[in-house]
Formats: C-alpha cells, sequence, structure tokens
C-alpha cells in the first residue's frame, strides 16, 4: 500500500478564503455567524448563519466555464485553484488520467434546485431556464472542476449528511493508496439556502430552540441549545508520497487511518452513548497510545456534544484529559460538507503546531468535561490529530492525520 500525504489546501469560510486569511482567523478565534443576509427570516424564531463571502470569481475561473456554473460549483472550482496555487502542482505537467477529485456535498446546489422548482411551479416546464437542471444535481460540483482543470481520472461525489466531505477524503486516500491515481482533489463544499433553512428551522434543529437561551452555536457549554447553519468549501490535495517527492512537495501532514461505524438511533438522531463513534475512533488510532489533538464534530446540540466527548474517553481512558479539542463549528457553523474546511485546519494544526480554539464556551457543562482549548489557540506539538465526523441518521468517521516524517 502506498503512503498518502496531504500537499495542499483551498479554503473558502465563514471566516476568510485563502490558506493564511483562514488559519488567521480560525486561531485568532473569529466568528464568522452573522445575520442572514440573503433571504428573509423574519418570520423564524432563527436568524443567523455562517455565510462565506464570495470573492471575485473571474480570478480563479475561466470566463466561459463560470458563466455556466452556480454558486457553490464557484466555490468549489475556486477552492480547487487555490490548493492547486499552494501545492505548486503544475496541472500540464500531471498525467490527467491519474488525477482525480472526489467532493462530498449534502445537497450540491440547493439554491439552484429551490429556482428550478420555483419557476417550474410558477411558470410550467416550457418556461425554466434549461441550464438549471444540468447545475442543479449534485455532481455537477465535480463535474465543472474536472472541465475547468482537464481532470480524467476518478471523479465522485458523496453526500452522507455531516460526514459527507470526510466520505470523500476516506475514498480518496483509499484510491490513492491502492495506486488507482496519483493525486486526488478531496473535500466537501455546501451553500445556505432558503428552502434548506426553513426546513432546519421547522425540525426545532436551529438555535434558538425552544429553550431560555440565546440564539447562537457553542459547543459542549451547558447551555447550548442547536446548530447555526454555516457554508463554504475547503479542498484537500491528497496525493501519493512518491509523486510528492518526485515532484519536491512541501507537506502539510500524512493520512495514516480511518474509522467508519453506524449508530442506528433513528434517522434524525446521533448515537446517543457514543458507543459507536468509539468504535470508529478506535478503528482510526488502532493501538496509538495518544493524539494530542481532535478536531471535534461537535455542533451545539445537547446529544452529539456530550456523545463524542463520552467516546474520546472510551477510548483513551485517562490519557483523554491530555488531548487538546477544539470544535471549529463556533466559528464557521455546521454543514454537511464541513470536513473538507475542518480537514484544513486538522492539517493546518500538525504543520504550524497549533490547536485552534473553541469559541463562544462560557458556562461548564459537568456531561462534557475536557479540555476544548476555550481561551484561545494553544501552541503545542502535535504529532497525532483526529477528524472527527459524526451525523444524524448513524454515520461515524474518524480520520487520522500524522504530522510527516
Amino acid at each position: 500500500m502506498k503512503r498518502v500525504v496531504v500537499t495542499g489546501i483551498g479554503v473558502i469560510s465563514p471566516i476568510g478564503m485563502g490558506t493564511e486569511e483562514f488559519w488567521r482567523c480560525c486561531t485568532e478565534g473569529r466568528s464568522g455567524i452573522r445575520p442572514i443576509q440573503s433571504f428573509t427570516v423574519g418570520h423564524l424564531r432563527s436568524k443567523l448563519g455562517g455565510q462565506a463571502k464570495d470573492p471575485d470569481y473571474k480570478k480563479y475561473i475561466k470566463l466561459g466555464n463560470l458563466r455556466r456554473m452556480d454558486r457553490i460549483s464557484r466555490m468549489v472550482v475556486a477552492s480547487v485553484k487555490l490548493a492547486i496555487e499552494g501545492a505548486g502542482i503544475l496541472m500540464h505537467d500531471e498525467d490527467p488520467e491519474r488525477v482525480g477529485i472526489m467532493i462530498g456535498t449534502g445537497l450540491g446546489s440547493s439554491k439552484t434546485v429551490d429556482l428550478f422548482f420555483r419557476d417550474l411551479v410558477r411558470d410550467g416546464p416550457h418556461e425554466v431556464a434549461p441550464l438549471l437542471f444540468q447545475t442543479s444535481v449534485p455532481n455537477a460540483i465535480c463535474s465543472h472542476a474536472s472541465i475547468e482543470f482537464g481532470i480524467k481520472g476518478i471523479n465522485s461525489t458523496f453526500s452522507h449528511k455531516e460526514t459527507s466531505a470526510e466520505s470523500a477524503i476516506v475514498h480518496a486516500f483509499e484510491a490513492l493508496r491502492r495506486g488507482k491515481a496519483e493525486v486526488i482533489f478531496a473535500g466537501g463544499a455546501d451553500e445556505i439556502s432558503e428552502p434548506l433553512y426553513n426546513v432546519y428551522a421547522t425540525l426545532g434543529s436551529l438555535s434558538p430552540q425552544r429553550t431560555q437561551y440565546p440564539e447562537g452555536i457553542r459547543p459542549f457549554d451547558r447551555t447550548r441549545n442547536g446548530i447555526v447553519l454555516g457554508e463554504g468549501s475547503g479542498i484537500l490535495v491528497m496525493e501519493t508520497l512518491e509523486h510528492a517527492r518526485r515532484r519536491g512537495a512541501s507537506i502539510y501532514a500524512e493520512m495514516v487511518g480511518y474509522g467508519m461505524t453506524a449508530g442506528n438511533y433513528g434517522i434524525l438522531s446521533y448515537d446517543r452513548d457514543g458507543h459507536s463513534i468509539a468504535k470508529a475512533i478506535m478503528q482510526a488510532v488502532e493501538d496509538l497510545p495518544q493524539v494530542d489533538y481532535v478536531c471535534a464534530a461537535a455542533n451545539s446540540t445537547q446529544v452529539l456534544d456530550r456523545a463524542e466527548t463520552i467516546a474520546i474517553r472510551e477510548v483513551f481512558g485517562k490519557r483523554a484529559e491530555g488531548i487538546s479539542i477544539s470544535a471549529i463549528k463556533s466559528m464557521i457553523g455546521e454543514f454537511d460538507a464541513s470536513g473538507g474546511i475542518r480537514g484544513c485546519a486538522a492539517v493546518l494544526g500538525i504543520k504550524e503546531g497549533i490547536a485552534p480554539p473553541t469559541i463562544n464556551y462560557r458556562e461548564p457543562d459537568p456531561e462534557c468535561d475536557l479540555d476544548y482549548t476555550v481561551r484561545g489557540a494553544r501552541r503545542r506539538e502535535i504529532e497525532f490529530a483526529l477528524l472527527n465526523g459524526f451525523a444524524n441518521g448513524g454515520a461515524n468517521i474518524s480520520i487520522l492525520f500524522k504530522r510527516f516524517s
């Protein structure tokens, strides 16, 4: 089996675009949560979201292709461009059939789908813009990136609730270590849309739920009362070690393991006792004596934050108290493909030797009693970093990165 390394990242997030801005804001504990601006939320109790600022996409995408893309495709293609530049890959020197792309997304082009069906219902099938349909299918995101950069290898789209991006990263890892490709752009993207926001609000998933506590996303805090939706795109350049060495690439980290399990507690439920989550973590770390940093899946829900804490204690025992844990969803919000951006944070943490903070934490919860890095970012040696992604409906994925040596 081949070794797999991460050599570049591309990020568009609520707290900044590009490696430097994103990481600076992440380690400074900047919040990307603001009042929703792109549609009306006055009829809802929840009014906040982690909205990503759109760059001038003409700087990143060929004009002829740009016209055919909707917003989420533009985010992904621009993120891939940033990742390519950061990794120093010269695409014209690569065998296009040995380069792939794997992207996770919850609902793909949800704004385009909304527009398509609004036009269909209002004006009938003959008045719907033909281009809307071809950009509304989930795999359009990968297709646009493949066309833009001449990628002719593996092209796959993953939709698996809050583990969508983690699914893409795991499958990219397996394809690379088995020699099916030399380079794969892997990660995820989602966007906030009006129907999606309304669905989450109707389900009672958004903060504030029916409690006395104010709206906000505060993982592990005793007063946490639901998620705040976010959006963005995060891409990892993953490649075989031999390919990276051949082109003299700088390496952020090495991916060395993963675990995948299911917790069958209900279609809208997380693993309540943390046992299936612990199994995923155990598969990822195997016999490793210690993990230094955990980029947590915690999303400010009562059940998941507690279950993840229980799982970490179950796996590491007393040693769990020496692990730096942070939930950067406190800065960017919760969305199905947040694992792409959080994966970028995990490998940056290894490279820079910094555990980013969990913000908005005020009141300790006796059931969440580990070190959540709540007093600002912390400098520490990070040999091993764990990226957790746990979805309601039962999917659990843990990914282990290691400092390259």
